[in-house]
């Protein structure tokens, strides 16, 4: 998920929230009804008015306004990929060590798996209309797939060139996607044995770290689907403008039909709030170091943590989850770090955390997330009272993002027009990151749900898999967790270089703030054991 740089944008997204000054619409409270009006209001697309009859319609996507705001965000401090390494177990199995040839074969036979592999995303003249996916007749696979044969062993070998396709910008006029093979590596840590890494690069706009575990499962399969290539379009920018330009009335009027509604929304949001169904969490910090502009230059790191060790700190704490857990090493990590170079934070540091609203909405777009601010009480001494004070944060946030009148704050950016997401992009693009101007969040900790169960590799079975995403302006610092084999939970940490030179020895004070909580779990479990004995 791309950090969501708010606090310079309240003006725009005020006028698609309908909160900016307009005369006074003939709407009440108590003609809002939400509940009454729940699909239309969070489905404010569905039962818009048709579109005029267009002779020259064509048979392309459209990208939903959501995965549409990924593309015009793209800038070089606010990269819009994503990135799955998958690593394979080859010992055994030498045939999975490709050629370049042979990588280009493998992954010709399954490009049929998604649109991504095969269509490029074409903006519309003027940006009149919001992009669509169209067909890449005649591309070159070879163009997207790379493989690499790694010489030394260790990971600083894989680290270099990985840091470089994290920090690297997508050729958005090129299907937005990559395949890169690291032949022979050994000697890491935590993943004996010789090892080739996978690494898929994708943007955004296509899909969301859901959408590309799908996308994984397929692909790293015996399952063989090799696409069906469809002609270019003839005249395309001319038809796709003629288009924009016979569309846009209606886009125009979905819009403000919906500014009423958005209103209200907005009204009962405040009522909500003042009626203490939740505590404000976007609201007002102290910057950090790694909140201002991103260098363009990253490293990337991680930890394995012990799952039953993670889960015995989650049975320590009544309510806690996994998550929870997590927030609160890297909590003590952060802390650790900015006090030890002289600049601890004056408050406690809250962490951005990405939720996925699938199980709650039916959004038409590959992305489906709303964003959680959750309070990381990183001024609590304490660990398992922090982690507990942390799953009530989380807990308030989730209540927060599932009430109506937020979902239908949330929904308004289904009838933005195109231009005004642009709009609002450009102002983010001017915001000078200035580290004397509050923030909103401290850093991005995210949970990827990412597996390597299953998965092969011409035979050779899956080992480890990385996630993550590239520092942006305003968050320098990224925290990405999914599965590891054996049970674990693997960390990977993404840092600005400039931001964070020393990246390793961070990784250190995130092995420390667990084995503090670790501590904490073994003496809780001692003192209740010593309870059980006495009564």
């Amino acid at each position: 998920m791309v950090a969501v740089d708010l606090p310079n944008d309240h003006g725009l997204l005020a006028i698609i929230h309908g909160t900016q000054r307009i005369p006074e619409a003939d709407i009440s409270l108590g003609d809002f009804r939400l509940q009454q009006r729940q699909h239309i209001a969070l489905h404010p697309t569905r039962g818009a008015p048709m579109r005029l009859s267009n002779p020259l319609a064509m048979s392309v996507t459209q990208l939903s306004p959501r995965d549409a705001d990924y593309i015009y965000n793209e800038a070089d401090g606010h990269l819009g990929h994503l990135i799955g390494v998958y690593f394979f177990e080859t010992s055994r199995h030498p045939d999975s060590e490709f050629s370049q040839e042979q990588a280009v074969e493998w992954v010709t036979a399954r490009l049929g798996h998604d649109r991504m592999f095969t269509q490029r995303i074409q903006r519309t003249p003027l940006s009149l209309e919001h992009p669509h996916w169209v067909p890449a007749s005649n591309f070159d696979v070879s163009d997207h797939v790379q493989v690499t044969n790694i010489t030394e062993p260790g990971w600083a070998a894989l680290q270099d060139p990985l840091s470089k396709l994290l920090t690297s910008r997508m050729d958005l006029t090129r299907p937005p996607w990559g395949l890169h093979f690291f032949n022979g590596i050994e000697g890491l840590d935590d993943l004996p044995g010789r090892l080739t890494a996978v690494v898929l690069k994708s943007h955004h706009s296509g899909a969301d770290g859901i959408a590309i575990r799908m996308l994984g499962e397929a692909i790293f399969s015996d399952t063989l689907r090799p696409a069906e290539f469809e002609p270019a379009i003839p005249f395309l920018k001319a038809r796709m403008l003629l288009n924009a330009v016979l569309s846009m009335p209606n886009q125009v009027l979905r819009f403000a039909r919906h500014v009423p509604a958005n209103r209200a929304a907005h009204r009962a949001v405040a009522e909500a709030q003042a009626a203490g169904e939740w505590v404000e969490s976007f609201r007002d910090h102290p910057t950090t170091r790694f909140n201002g502009k991103v260098s363009g230059s990253g490293t990337l790191e991680q930890i394995t943590l012990p799952g039953a060790a993670v889960r015995q700190i989650k049975d320590a704490v009544s309510g806690a989850t996994i998550n929870d857990v997590l927030l609160a090493v890297v909590g003590g990590a952060l802390m650790r770090y900015l006090t030890e170079k002289g600049e601890e934070p004056k408050g406690s540091l809250v962490a951005m955390v990405p939720r996925s609203m699938r199980k709650i909405e039916d959004w038409e777009s590959a992305n489906q997330l709303v964003i959680l601010a959750i309070d990381m009480h990183t001024h609590v001494e304490d660990p398992l009272k922090r982690v507990a004070l942390i799953a009530e944060s989380a807990r308030l946030e989730k209540a927060r993002t599932s009430h109506l009148a937020i979902r239908r704050v949330s929904a308004a950016i289904e009838t933005a027009p195109a231009p005004l997401l642009r709009l609002i992009a450009y102002t983010r693009r001017k915001n000078p990151y200035d580290l004397n101007h509050p923030c909103y969040q401290h850093t991005m900790v995210s949970n990827i749900p990412l597996s390597v169960d299953g998965l092969t590799l011409n035979g050779a079975p899956g080992a480890a898999v990385l996630a993550t995403q590239p520092p942006v302006d305003g968050d320098g610092l990224r925290h990405f967790m999914v599965a590891a084999s054996g049970g674990g939970l693997t960390l990977n940490v993404i840092a600005d270089t400039v931001a964070m030179p020393d990246l390793h020895h961070y990784i250190g004070l995130l092995r420390a703030s667990f084995e503090q909580l670790k501590m904490a779990s073994d003496e809780r479990s001692r003192d209740l054991d010593r309870n059980k004995v006495t009564s």
